[in-house]
């Protein structure tokens, strides 16, 4: 039987998060046929033997070293079959019936190039789902933190990352989360696959707004969910994720806003995440159970105010 989907997880000494991500494909595919594919990115924790013995029907890919997202993905994009392709990260674990639902919004909506579900934490709390393509006016948005939620809906959206409220409806978007991003055949052939040279981070970004261009949808998809261990798999490579997102963004700034508008770009990332770490730091001071989580997330984005005043240098990837 021909696959409906094709799906592509790609890892990277994930062998922990592997298994439950695989073992919930069958519920949430509920039926639906499908083809899923490992791209192992040259991991070194036993994964690839991993999958091979607990999970004889995954078809697995030795990339040989680390590849990045991008590259991985498109190593099988062109090749697999099937109405549509699933870039799924190994942090998640699908709800049961959450793909086949992707799937037949994805089927049913014209025009829809790309699909994504609500993605929540371990505990049912929503994490980033969609956004905005990234702009100015966004980042300077962000600057209001959490007095935007007294606003109303739609300017509460505008937004680069945005977490769901609950209740929130199926929606057109800029981008959904590559953490579970459902892609249509026939926008992939049009499109095109993935940018490589986004190693990790907004390459998901680059692809709707290519998408865009051309004239297809993405959409927020409110009946599907997925548990999103955000984080977990990017952890891995320690301080490499922090300068890689920075190198991505500012790579997606200059091929679509143009290199001249990087710099005003930096600048205002820069006092966004500036003014937030500081408001985290005062929070972190005060006793009480989130002191933990504001002194940790101040000084996240501090690190990130402070790339900010550095020229732009890619990373290392680890191997």
């Amino acid at each position: 039987m021909t696959p409906a989907l094709s799906i592509i997880i790609v890892n990277w000494n994930t062998r922990d998060l592997l298994g439950p991500c695989l073992a919930s494909l069958e519920a949430a595919l509920a039926g639906l046929p499908a083809q899923t594919c490992v791209v192992d990115n040259g991991s070194s924790d036993g994964s690839a033997e991993f999958v091979r013995r607990e999970f004889p029907w995954v078809e697995l890919v030795d990339a040989g070293s680390n590849l990045g997202f991008a590259a991985a993905n498109n190593l099988v994009l062109r090749r697999l079959e099937g109405t549509a392709v699933l870039l799924l990260n190994p942090d998640t674990v699908c709800r049961p019936g959450s793909l086949a639902a992707l799937h037949a919004f994805l089927a049913a909506t014209p025009r829809a190039a790309a699909v994504g579900p609500t993605l929540t934490d371990a505990d049912g709390g929503f994490t980033i789902t969609y956004g905005n393509l990234p702009a100015l006016r966004y980042h300077l948005l962000e600057l209001l933190g959490p007095h935007r939620r007294r606003w109303p809906p739609c300017l509460r959206r505008a937004t680069f990352a945005r977490i769901p409220d609950r209740g929130d409806r199926t929606r057109k978007v800029g981008y959904v989360a590559g953490a579970c991003m459902m892609i249509s055949a026939e926008a992939l052939r049009e499109v095109g696959p993935l940018d490589e040279r986004f190693f990790l981070y907004f390459e998901e970004t680059d692809w709707c707004a290519r998408a865009a261009r051309l004239g297809w949808d993405v959409y927020h998809y409110a009946g599907a969910e997925v548990v999103h261990l955000e984080g977990r798999a990017a952890a891995r490579t320690g301080d490499f994720a922090l300068a890689q997102f920075q190198h991505s963004y500012r790579l997606f700034v200059a091929k679509h806003h143009g290199a001249g508008r990087v710099p005003l770009f930096r600048a205002a990332m820069g006092l966004e995440y500036g003014l937030k770490g500081a408001a985290r730091r005062l929070l972190a001071l005060r006793p009480g159970p989130g002191r933990a989580r504001n002194a940790t997330l101040a000084d996240n984005f501090l690190r990130q105010a402070r790339l900010q005043l550095r020229g732009d240098v890619a990373p290392t990837p680890p191997r």
